[in-house]
């Protein structure tokens, strides 16, 4: 049997070297490289935010949003984003949670006399699509115990498509 060249062998040895550097930068290092938050987890931006954007994150929850909007809790804790100075005479972006079941939220829904949802997938969870009215949407996600909702008056607005494309819920 013939050995193979030589090249080969330097061509394993920095395959195996580069995979373990690898490793290690992603994953024993990571808290070291990754943007850390204050509550002492660690986070990766995400892919789509445009430069000079901000991440809100709450305890369940992240969102991409310009730096020009402002961020507001509401005493339910609800968190509506618009821009700074404007009229909340419309809902630009919402985040809402409620401690009931996806299917709880439906039929309640129902009975109210709205429209059948669309089901969807929001990151990786189950979710339903209503179309209220003229322009409202809302996005009913199932998370856990309870649904998180997300609505805006202007889906079709690029800032707000991009807030809902960087929208993110963790994973457990």
């Amino acid at each position: 049997m013939k050995r193979p060249p030589k090249i080969l062998w330097v061509l394993a040895s920095f395959s195996g070297v580069a995979a373990i550097a690898v490793f290690a930068w992603f994953g024993y290092f990571s808290e070291y490289f990754l943007s850390q938050m204050s509550d002492g987890e660690f986070s990766s931006q995400s892919a789509l935010l445009p430069p000079r954007w901000q991440t809100y994150r709450s305890d369940v929850w992240s969102v991409g949003h310009p730096s020009d909007f402002e961020a507001h809790t509401r005493a339910d804790g609800a968190v509506r984003f618009l821009p700074s100075g404007a009229v909340e005479k419309k809902t630009y972006f919402l985040v809402t949670q409620e401690s009931t079941t996806l299917d709880a939220y439906r039929i309640a829904r129902d009975a109210e006399g709205f429209l059948a949802p669309t089901d969807v997938m929001i990151s990786n969870y189950a979710a339903a699509k209503y179309v209220i009215g003229n322009n409202h949407t809302e996005y009913v996600v199932s998370y856990h115990d309870g649904v998180i909702i997300v609505s805006s008056d202007d889906i079709d607005d690029e800032t707000i498509a991009i807030m809902f494309a960087t929208f993110t819920i963790k994973t457990e």
